[in-house]
């Protein structure tokens, strides 16, 4: 009889176990199918909002035209444009910015330059496979500072660069010294406006048509199919593997288009130290930079490329935009002012003397 008792409790316990699990298993998936609901709710009202919009995670991107201007629009944030590739047929698009208006962008048709240009590049690429050239851009007042970086490079082992003169005292400057193969003179075509060939002090009415002229370079080389591998002369090299480090970090993650030096931390980029692949995003961020920068003449090429990028998916997984490590990569506050590598005993790459 006791047998018996136990036997039906062991049996009244299994099965209050089982329906409990069932419990939980039906609670989950109506939690499941209220929170999909949610999003989707969700999705409606933000395309209600802001149209058009799409799955970004899809593999095509549907455009339609805006009613306004007859260009297809973005029916995407800016930056999320990683599934479209090169050879899709989406060559213009309107795109919406809260600070300083509708910016119409469209792929350019560049002519190739002078032959003397073409010679210089294919002389200076320091990766044929990647077609990377390593470039600055400066004027003669900036002669000492260039010849600085270029003593750089020789003690990193790094033979091949090309300087872009903004006038012709550096390109003579540079020649007199023996190294007329790695300078060319910026054709006028290239230019925007006119550029000062002296020192100028930063955010001065002459600093910015430089900075302007930074921008206008690496465009014209991405459309010649040039990965493009910014710097500027107030920058360092310290290590003779700084080149490989940067493209295995490109390489390390899937659809990475450009790699920037940091400015303050995670927060904005330095537009002094970068390399950008010639993609359609890549383009597309220097177009809609330079567009900002022509009409908008008192504002620098940093902070108008960061309000670009800021519209970008900056999530780290599938960002198309990589940050260089602050300790291998420093700017001048955090390598001379905090003394941070130095602290903590890190041995950077480059160091960048800006905050100076």
């Amino acid at each position: 009889m006791t047998f018996e008792r136990s036997k039906r409790r062991t049996v009244s316990l299994i099965l209050v176990f089982i329906t409990g699990i069932l419990g939980l298993v039906v609670f989950f998936n109506f939690r499941s199918l209220a929170l999909n609901d949610m999003h989707s709710s969700a999705s409606n009202v933000h395309a209600a909002d802001v149209s058009p919009v799409s799955d970004v995670y899809t593999d095509e991107v549907k455009t339609v035209l805006d009613q306004e201007t007859g260009l297809p629009s973005c029916n995407v944030p800016y930056g999320e444009l990683m599934s479209i590739v090169d050879d899709e047929p989406y060559t213009s698009c309107i795109f919406k910015d809260n600070e300083l208006g509708d910016l119409i962008w469209e792929a350019a048709e560049y002519p190739l330059p002078s032959q003397h240009i073409v010679q210089a590049i294919e002389n200076n690429l320091i990766d044929e496979t990647q077609r990377t050239l390593l470039l600055a851009v400066v004027n003669h007042g900036m002669l000492e500072y260039t010849l600085n970086w270029i003593e750089s490079l020789r003690r990193t082992q790094i033979e091949k660069y090309l300087v872009f003169a903004i006038d012709q005292e550096l390109v003579d400057a540079l020649t007199e010294r023996g190294l007329g193969e790695h300078v060319v003179l910026i054709p006028d075509e290239w230019r925007h406006v006119e550029i000062s060939g002296d020192f100028a002090k930063w955010k001065s009415t002459t600093y910015v048509p430089i900075t302007h002229a930074k921008t206008l370079i690496v465009e014209r080389l991405l459309y010649m199919g040039i990965t493009v591998w910014f710097s500027d002369v107030d920058i360092v090299f310290l290590n003779p593997t700084i080149y490989n480090h940067i493209l295995w970090n490109m390489k390390n993650r899937k659809d990475v288009h450009m790699v920037f030096q940091q400015e303050t931390r995670q927060t904005s980029i330095n537009s002094g130290f970068y390399l950008m692949r010639p993609t359609l995003v890549t383009k597309r961020i220097l177009g809609r930079t330079i567009d900002l920068q022509d009409r908008h003449g008192n504002l620098t090429q940093q902070r108008v490329m960061n309000l670009v990028l800021s519209d970008m998916n900056q999530d780290y997984r599938n960002s198309p935009m990589l940050l260089l490590d602050f300790m291998q990569f420093p700017n001048g506050n955090i390598y001379f002012g905090a003394k941070l590598p130095t602290k903590l005993g890190f041995e950077p790459m480059m160091v960048h003397a800006n905050y100076r």
